[in-house]
């Protein structure tokens, strides 16, 4: 829709550093389902030609802490996501080959990992809660990781305050820091405006319900994951408002539990090709589409070869979709989610989603290489031949509200959407903007400090738009958090939480002298963090580790 359109545009516009938006014709050369009467609004996105419907994606990513991160790099993406222009913020550290001869030409190599999220809205249409609450989270995220980005340290002039308190951006000399060189004053100036503007969005954000807690955790989740958003995956019906594509249901158009003779009748949508590209480009192990009709969480299996039968990992499926039940919770007149399987819960179909994303990979007798006849043939059988890693997703189904297109009034508010009330600022938008925050969370564990001595840390460990390999010259002891601590203590009280995860079995601290480690923490030549050295250092004598003083083996193992 052009809403839909405008708002995504808005998105990568404002966050830039955070967002990438592009079509799946753009990045994989797909073709466009429809006519010349549909999508009109698509002549407002910059590359579009020809007949028919874009489909759009989202991605949802830290490009500044992950320049070499394999989206922001990839030569596929148009347009691109400006790799060149975040890698050269790194203050040069990519740039000298001489660091590279013994790495067969590949510079860029090893930055941190980041898993994957996919998350899919109106695979049907004319099922329209999933898109708006896509948006609405994607929205949520990105302003909330900007503004936990602010004042970026990088920017701060030598003497200055970091902290939020100070009014003016911090000390430096009477003048505020600044001499009569032009280049220095705008830097001053540059950064009081950044201290500005992050009180200003804190603000703005607890004023919406956002406080300072949830306000970090969305800003993590932003610069530790890549989320791939693809709001309106069936373009054409969701502009139609009908639940096929061109009378052809995406959601029976992938290559499991489709009999061999009907291999004609997978990949025939452009919604369907589009996600099949999405999961042979990433690894998910997290996913959610979302539909209408009824209201319930639903996941493996759910088709008919297996109707009788439990997946291998029921019992993690069911522990996931139980906290996305309870998370998103209910509001008046909704109870929270039931839950179970498709087939139990829902119903039986050939070629559907969520089970090839789920099994594709590791159980090959159920895919076959699909043969269309749509949009001239010629489809590339290879498209749907699987390593056994691509297809092994915990891919659920959302059942969003009886309705498919419920009232607005049932939707809920842009104020408190992470709390599950009982006043109108809760729906079933708000309650699903919730449900994919959690996917997000629980796609890899982290740990979280908070807190040394009396000391409660204002900023999260994390902090959105840094990279930790190095700016102007700067190691770890430049740019990373530190406190320091007295040397001759006995003992120190440190505060964590473990995120990302249901049941914890332990957790522990490692701890040691600080002037013991290398200078820099990552490897000198490709980046990679932590380095060899940095690893032989904690498993040498002179680092120990330290369980939790206060667990309650009553409690024990869970979040």
């Amino acid at each position: 829709s052009p809403e839909i359109l405008s708002r995504l545009q808005s998105l990568a516009s404002d966050y830039p550093d955070f967002a990438t938006l592009t079509t799946t014709q753009e990045w994989f050369g797909l073709p466009r389902a429809g006519s010349s009467r549909d999508c009109p609004h698509d002549a407002a996105y910059p590359s579009a030609n020809g007949d028919g419907c874009n489909n759009y994606v989202l991605i949802l990513q830290d490009k500044e802490a992950h320049p070499d991160d394999s989206d922001v790099q990839s030569p596929l993406l148009r347009p691109p996501a400006d790799g060149e222009y975040y890698l050269s913020l790194e203050g040069g550290w990519w740039k000298d080959e001489s660091k590279f001869d013994d790495l067969d030409g590949n510079e860029r190599s090893g930055w941190k990992y980041l898993p994957d999220v996919f998350l899919s809205g109106s695979v049907h249409g004319d099922e329209r809660v999933g898109p708006t609450s896509l948006v609405e989270m994607s929205e949520l995220l990105l302003e909330s990781a900007r503004c936990e980005s602010l004042p970026r340290r990088r920017f701060r002039p030598s003497g200055y305050y970091e902290g939020l308190d100070d009014r003016d951006g911090g000390g430096g000399g009477s003048d505020g820091g600044a001499d009569d060189r032009g280049e220095e004053k705008e830097d001053v100036l540059r950064w009081k405006n950044e201290v500005v503007a992050a009180q200003t969005c804190r603000r703005s954000l607890a004023d919406r319900g956002i406080p300072d807690p949830f306000r970090r955790w969305l800003a993590r989740l932003v610069s530790t994951r890549r989320t791939v958003v693809i709001p309106t995956a069936n373009a054409l019906g969701y502009a139609r408002n009908e639940r096929t594509e061109d009378g052809i249901d995406p959601n029976r158009d992938f290559p499991f539990d489709v009999l061999p003779k009907n291999r004609d009748e997978c990949m025939q949508t452009v919604a369907g090709r589009s996600i099949n590209e999405l999961f042979r480009s990433h690894l998910f192990p997290i996913g959610l589409t979302f539909h209408g009709g009824m209201e319930v969480v639903a996941y493996e299996w759910g088709a008919p070869t297996y109707l009788n039968f439990d997946a291998p990992d029921a019992l993690a499926q069911e522990t996931i979709a139980g906290a996305y039940s309870r998370y998103a919770n209910g509001f008046p007149g909704h109870q929270a989610y039931d839950y179970g399987t498709m087939n139990d819960k829902v119903y039986y179909v050939r070629g559907g989603m969520e089970d090839w994303a789920f099994a594709g990979s590791w159980d090959p007798d159920r895919v076959v290489e699909c043969a269309p006849t749509t949009f001239g043939g010629n489809f590339p059988p290879e498209k749907t031949r699987y390593n056994n890693s691509t297809l092994r997703a915990f891919n659920m189904l959302v059942e969003t509200s009886d309705v498919k297109n419920p009232p607005r009034d049932s939707l809920g508010k842009r104020s408190q959407p992470l709390i599950s009330g009982s006043g109108d600022e809760n729906g079933h938008v708000a309650r699903n903007i919730r449900l994919a925050l959690l996917a997000m969370d629980i796609v890899e564990p982290y740990v979280s400090i908070h807190g040394v001595e009396d000391l409660q840390f204002e900023d999260d460990d994390v902090i959105p738009s840094m990279n930790m390999r190095r700016y102007d010259g700067g190691s770890y002891f430049e740019n990373s958090r530190m406190v320091w601590v007295p040397q001759n203590r006995k003992t120190y009280r440190i505060i964590w939480t473990v995120g990302g995860a249901f049941d914890i079995d332990f957790t522990e601290v490692l701890f040691g002298p600080w002037d013991a480690l290398p200078e820099n923490l990552a490897d000198d030549k490709d980046g990679v963090y932590p380095s060899t050295t940095t690893l032989k250092t904690l498993a040498s004598s002179q680092f120990s580790i330290a369980s939790p003083a206060n667990i309650d083996n009553h409690h024990r193992g869970r979040s």
